[in-house]
């Protein structure tokens, strides 16, 4: 049942796209932090790496819980995935869960945007803003 109103422009699969997809980057995006502290030497590119991976969860639970600027942010979350990835293979290291945090990176951007969710997560903003205003003289 695709059920929406004024206020939530997305149906019930795009919010449990939402919800599903930003939960399980999120926990990609964890176990890759744990492998990544258990497995790097201080250095300032597994620092920066570190920062990476926290903003890549970050995203994630952005989009879990449909904020509007979780688009962008996975977007740069994919490009940042990517980077991650080419520091490793440069340096003779292979991980297989970063290549599938990379991978599902740029599935979830494509679909997202296919699905138009970034357009409908405007729009209940926009509709919640409108609710807020009309209601905050009121009460």
């Amino acid at each position: 049942m695709s059920h929406h109103s004024q206020l939530n422009p997305l149906t019930s699969r795009q919010q449990d796209l939402c919800s599903y997809a930003g939960t399980f980057g999120a926990l990609l995006g964890i176990t890759c932090l744990v492998q990544h502290m258990m497995i790097t030497r201080a250095h300032w590119i597994t620092f920066a790496m570190t920062g990476v991976y926290i903003f890549i969860i970050i995203s994630y639970i952005l989009l879990a819980f449909q904020q509007t600027i979780s688009p962008v942010l996975l977007i740069a979350s994919a490009i940042l995935s990517m980077a991650t990835e080419w520091v490793l293979i440069k340096n003779y290291v292979f991980s297989l869960v970063v290549l599938l945090l990379f991978i599902y990176s740029v599935v979830i951007v494509v679909v997202i945007y296919i699905e138009q969710i970034p357009a409908l997560l405007k729009q209940k903003a926009l509709a919640r803003r409108a609710e807020e205003e009309e209601w905050r003289g009121k009460i």
